[in-house]
C-alpha cells in the first residue's frame, strides 16, 4: 500500500452515547443475552501476535518514545508483538529499518519483512491487461433465458445462488444473460464461474445477438462440484446488453455465474524478469543476512507485497507466483510468506496450496483483507491442505484512512470487530495493521494512542504470543461478539464486543477451568482501556454488564 491509494472500505457507524459499566442485576434498561460458554478443551489456532508496520521511506520511522508505546506492555502502551518492515529495493536504505526492529525484538516481538520491488535491474516493463473494479455478478440460474435443452440444475454442490445452468446438448444449447447493465462503452472483462468434470468444451459467445468470440475453450475442473473461473473480454456498449453462451459440438460447462467489470490496459506495469527469479531469491537472502548481522533475526520473509494490486510496485500473476514458489522459494534461508494478496483473493493462493512443491516451500500463507467480506474470511482449502502451515493477516487498515479518523467512536469499535472476525471466522494467527503511527492508525501523529489503538490493545495486551484460541459462544445475542483464548498457567482471556446502543447483561461460563479471579478492562465512548471493578465468581462463571458500544477484555486467573 502507499499514500496515493485510498482503500476506504465501509461506511461509518452511527455515533451514539455509550453507557458506563456496572455489574448489576438485569433491569428493564438492560438487554439479557444467552450464556457464553467457553470450552477450554476445544482448541483452535495458536496466536503469533498483533502489531503493525513501519516504513521509514514512506512516512518516517517511529521515534524512540513511539517504539516504547507500540511494543511495550505497560500502562499507556499497546503491547504489540509483531512488526512488519519493508525490504527496500536499494540496499543503501536497509539500515534505516534496524532501530525499530531491534527495539521490537527487545520487547519480545517477532519481525518479518515484505518487498515492494526487486532491484531495478531485475524488473521489466510490460503491458498488463486486467479487470478493474468489483463489477456486477449475474447468477446463471435466475438471470438467463435458456434454450436448446439447457436447464437449471442442482445435482452438483458448491454453486452460488440457488443452482447453475447445465448445457444438455452438445450443440445448440444456449444460456442468454438478458439484462447486463453497462455504464460506459468499451471492452469488458467477463469472469465466468464454471465446472466441468472432464475434457474440453468449446462455446461461442454472442453480445447483443452478434458473434463476439468463437469456440472459447473451457478446460476440465476435475469434477462437477469443483468450480473454477475463466475470463474473456468482449466489447459492450452503454446501456443494457445481452450475453449468450452456445454449445458448438463439444457440450458446455456447468455455468454458475458471471462477473462483469471494466477491462483496462496498463502499458507501464512492472514485473520481475523471468531469468531473474533465482537472483531475486538470493537478494531476499542478502536482506535476511544484513538484518541478522545488525541484531535483527527475522521470523520470516515475504515474496511480494500485494502482487495483485501493484499499481505502484511489482505485479505477479498467480502463475508467476506459483513458478517462483515451486522453483526458487526453497532457496530462501528463512520462513517464506506468500502471496500477501490485496483482498485475500483465493485465486492467488489456491495454486500454492494445490501444488505439493509450492506448498512445501511456503511456511506462512499471508493475506491482506482490504475490502474482504467477512463471509470470505474462512478458507476451506487451507484447512484441508495447510497442515503445518501458518495463516497470517499481514496488512490492513479499517474501516478507512480518512484524515484524523482514529478517535471516532463508535467507528473505532469496528476495529475490534474486524479483529474478532479475523480470529474467529478467518482463523488467522496474526493481525497486522498498516503503518503504526498515522492519523488513522493505532498511534496518532502526536505519539499518543488512538481509539483505534485502544481497540487493538484489547487483544494485543492480553492475548500474547503462544496463546491458543479456544471455542466460545461467538454471538450470544445480536450485536455481541465474543472470542476466548487460553494462555500460560491456565490464564483465560475473553474479548467481548457490544455494538448495541444499550447495555447487555452477559453470563460467561468457563468449562474445564477453575475460575477464581476475574479482572476487566473497558473501552467505550468515554473510557480507554479503563480497569473495571473486580467481578464476583459464581460456580465456574461470572456475569457482567457490557456497556453500550464497547469492547471489554476479561482476564481470568485461576
Amino acid at each position: 500500500m502507499n499514500s496515493l491509494i485510498k482503500k476506504s472500505l465501509c461506511t461509518m457507524l452511527a455515533a451514539v452515547t455509550a453507557l458506563p459499566l456496572f455489574y448489576v442485576p438485569v433491569s428493564s434498561n438492560v438487554m439479557a443475552a444467552n450464556d457464553v460458554v467457553v470450552n477450554t478443551s476445544s482448541t483452535k489456532q495458536t496466536i503469533r501476535g498483533f502489531g503493525g508496520m513501519t516504513h521509514s521511506g514512506w512516512i518516517g520511522d517511529l521515534t524512540a518514545a513511539e517504539r516504547e508505546t507500540a511494543f511495550g506492555n505497560g500502562a499507556d502502551q499497546l503491547g504489540f508483538s509483531v512488526l512488519r518492515i519493508p525490504i527496500d529495493e536499494n540496499k543503501n536504505n536497509w539500515q534505516r529499518e534496524v532501530a525499530t526492529a531491534k527495539k521490537a525484538i527487545e520487547h519480545g516481538a517477532i519481525v518479518f519483512a515484505s518487498p515492494w520491488n526487486p532491484p531495478s535491474d531485475m524488473t521489466e516493463i510490460f503491458t498488463l491487461n486486467m479487470s478493474s473494479g468489483g463489477g456486477s455478478t449475474y447468477e446463471a440460474e435466475s438471470t438467463t433465458t435458456l434454450s436448446g435443452g439447457a436447464s437449471v440444475d442442482t445435482a452438483f454442490t458448491g454453486y452460488t445462488g440457488t443452482g447453475y445452468v447445465s448445457f444438455q446438448n452438445p450443440s445448440g444449447s444456449a444460456a442468454q444473460f438478458n439484462t447486463i447493465l453497462i455504464g460506459s462503452t468499451g471492452t469488458k472483462n467477463i469472469k465466468i464461474r464454471y465446472s466441468l468434470p472432464s475434457g474440453t468444451s468449446n462455446v461461442d459467445v454472442y453480445v447483443n445477438g452478434s458473434l463476439a468470440l468463437s469456440s472459447v475453450p473451457f478446460e476440465a475442473t476435475g469434477s462437477g462440484s469443483t468450480w473454477k473461473e475463466k475470463s474473456i473480454q468482449v466489447p459492450m456498449v452503454n446501456g443494457t446488453s445481452t450475453l449468450k453462451f452456445v454449445t458448438t459440438g463439444t457440450g458446455g460447462p456447468n455455468l454458475d455465474n458471471i462477473n462483469v467489470t471494466a477491462f483496462v490496459q496498463d502499458t507501464q506495469a512492472k514485473r520481475l524478469k523471468y531469468d531473474k527469479y533465482e537472483a531475486y531469491a538470493q537478494y531476499l537472502n542478502e536482506f535476511d543476512t544484513f538484518m541478522k548481522n545488525n541484531g535483527v533475526n527475522l521470523y520470516a520473509i515475504s515474496v511480494q507485497n500485494e502482487p495483485d494490486y501493484a499499481h505502484d510496485w511489482t505485479w505477479w500473476s498467480p502463475e508467476e507466483m506459483l513458478r517462483f514458489m515451486k522453483e526458487n522459494a526453497g532457496s530462501i534461508n528463512n520462513r517464506v510468506i506468500a502471496p500477501e494478496s490485496f483482498s485475500y483473493v483465493k485465486t492467488m493462493s489456491d495454486p500454492l496450496l494445490n501444488d505439493p512443491q509450492a506448498l512445501a516451500n511456503m511456511d506462512i500463507l499471508g493475506a491482506h483483507t482490504y475490502g474482504t467480506q467477512y463471509s470470505d474470511f474462512p478458507y476451506p482449502l487451507f484447512e484441508q491442505k495447510g497442515a503445518g502451515k501458518e495463516l497470517w493477516m499481514t496488512e490492513v487498515y479499517y474501516p478507512n484512512s480518512e484524515t484524523n479518523s482514529a478517535d471516532r467512536w463508535p467507528e473505532a469499535l469496528g476495529v475490534a470487530e474486524h479483529m474478532y472476525n479475523a480470529m474467529v471466522e478467518g482463523n488467522f494467527q496474526t493481525y497486522v495493521w498498516w503503518y503504526i503511527r498515522r492519523h488513522y492508525g493505532p498511534i496518532k501523529e502526536d505519539g499518543t494512542i488512538s481509539k483505534r489503538g485502544y481497540s487493538m490493545a484489547h487483544y494485543s495486551k492480553f492475548v500474547r504470543p503462544g496463546d491458543v484460541r479456544v471455542d466460545a459462544t461467538k454471538n450470544p445475542v445480536n450485536g455481541v461478539y465474543v472470542s476466548a483464548y487460553k494462555g500460560e498457567n491456565n490464564k483465560i482471556v475473553i474479548v467481548a464486543i457490544n455494538k448495541n446502543t444499550s447495555v447487555v447483561n452477559q453470563r460467561f461460563t468457563v468449562q474445564q477451568a477453575v475460575t477464581s479471579t476475574v479482572s476487566s478492562w473497558i473501552t467505550d465512548s468515554t473510557r480507554n482501556l479503563a480497569a473495571g471493578s473486580p467481578l464476583q465468581v459464581s460456580g465456574n462463571g461470572f456475569t457482567a454488564n457490557l456497556p453500550a458500544q464497547s469492547v471489554t477484555t476479561f482476564v481470568i486467573q485461576p
